[in-house]
């Protein structure tokens, strides 16, 4: 039986020629075939473009008209402080606004 363990009367070489190395196992590389990989990355972005009969959904079509519908609706969104800001700024007439001073 081979240890591993040191004795005070083995010397250091002897006990690394008695412990026994795990095998290497390398498992052999996959083949790949490389023989379509388009050259540039503009042949590359055309093998991904959808195809000209896919169109989106009906409801995603509708919920993006929706939202930029309420975006142009409610301006931009803004904190408590940049609010105030933009109102003083209109007040004072720096800006053009939609609505008409009183």
């Amino acid at each position: 039986m081979v240890t591993a363990q040191k004795t005070e009367n083995e010397a250091t070489a002897a006990v690394a020629e008695t412990t026994a190395t795990p095998a290497v196992v390398v498992a052999p590389a996959p083949s790949v075939d490389i023989s379509n990989v388009p050259e540039t990355p503009a042949e590359l972005l055309k093998q991904w473009e959808a195809p000209a009969s896919r169109r989106p959904l009906i409801h995603t079509a509708i919920f993006a008209t929706l939202v930029r519908v309420w975006d142009a609706i409610t301006g931009p969104a803004m904190t408590d402080r940049q609010r105030v800001n933009r109102e003083i700024a209109e007040y004072r007439g720096f800006t053009k606004t939609l609505h008409r001073k009183v």
